[in-house]
């Protein structure tokens, strides 16, 4: 799952069923790179003491923003994968559970024409 930021559009998590990946992908439009920060701030995905080296999401909010960008109602596999997923960052020193954050990295794509 990856979470797509196009500012001045909202961020979009896609593909909420691939748990073997985890990132920003934001596009290069023309706007300051902090602005991707400032998008995912906006909707309470990122946490305060995100940088554009390692942003912090909340993962309620993720978990949420997954659900909804889910195709049906997530099944209780799916809750299962994406507790795995978070276990995984865990082992990797990503997951923060007293913090409810979890880093992720951001994926520069340029703009299409």
């Amino acid at each position: 799952m990856y979470v797509e930021v196009t500012p001045p559009g909202p961020p979009t998590v896609r593909e909420p069923d691939d748990f073997h990946r985890l990132s920003i992908v934001a596009t290069n439009s023309g706007q300051a790179p902090s602005s991707v920060l400032d998008a995912l701030l906006s909707v309470n995905l990122a946490v305060t003491g995100s940088t554009l080296d390692a942003v912090k999401l909340d993962v309620a909010a993720l978990r949420e923003a997954a659900r909804s960008a889910h195709p049906t109602t997530p099944t209780p596999q799916w809750e299962h994968s994406f507790d795995a997923m978070l276990d995984y960052a865990k082992h990797k020193g990503w997951f923060e559970p007293n913090a409810g954050t979890v880093a992720a990295h951001i994926e520069w794509m340029e703009a299409t024409r």
